[in-house]
């Protein structure tokens, strides 16, 4: 499955249908293999309207949403298209869909992140897929919030954390390998360039999706 440019939030609620043209539900959720340092994108988790959500949500039926393997995804525009019916579909109750080792974005969502020092960075509020397809931590609230505030930033600008800036992963901390000190600076000099950019003689088409990027895609070092 190709997310290239895309974030999580963009593709949430986006309606999924089936080979036969079918509509099998909205996507809910997403599923992550939690290893040591990366996550892995493992099920798109499908689900099936309000009603049925809070129903599930007040323990009224079972949760047995439909799950969508990557490589049954066939393409990602307005909708999902897959490459197979609803029928050959499994279900989250299923064996192996959510392992202990797994872990969904909601859940994810709830886990601190910190720095080396272990010192709390903030929360994932999203994920973004480079041009590259690889995937970055969207960071929010916490000491990236009160930055914002003290460069009188756009509050709708995002922090974005590469995978080699995480030394663990596990379902209570993802822990990066830079300290808060290395991040304020990073982003400080990421929202010059930025600023920078805007205000030259061809200013971006749309600010307000201006993101900062810690480090580059493709190296090691600082951006």
């Amino acid at each position: 499955m190709q997310c290239c440019e895309l974030k999580f939030s963009e593709i949430r609620n986006k309606d999924v249908i089936d080979s036969d043209g079918d509509k099998v539900g909205e996507v809910m959720d997403w599923i992550f293999g939690c290893g040591e340092n990366v996550l892995d994108l493992k099920y798109l988790v499908i689900g099936g309207g309000r009603v049925e959500e809070f129903l599930e949500s007040i323990r009224a039926r079972p949760d047995i949403d439909p799950v969508v393997r990557l490589e049954d995804v066939d393409s990602i525009s307005d909708t999902v298209h897959l490459k197979v019916d609803s029928e050959t579909l499994k279900k989250t109750l299923d064996p192996g869909v959510l392992a202990e080792t797994y872990i969904t974005f909601s859940k994810l969502s709830d886990v601190k992140v910190v720095d080396s020092d272990g010192i709390k960075v903030g929360f994932v509020i999203d994920i973004w897929f480079d041009k590259d397809n690889v995937m970055w931590l969207v960071l929010g609230g916490g000491f990236f919030e009160e930055l914002l505030e003290r460069l009188k930033a756009q509050p709708d600008i995002d922090l974005l954390v590469p995978p080699y800036f995480i030394e663990t992963i596990d379902h209570n901390e993802i822990r990066l390998n830079i300290s808060k000190f290395q991040l304020e600076s990073t982003c400080e000099d990421e929202y010059n360039k930025l600023q920078r950019q805007l205000q030259g003689p061809e200013p971006h088409d749309d600010a307000r999706y201006a993101q900062l990027r810690l480090g580059r895609a493709l190296g090691r070092g600082f951006a």
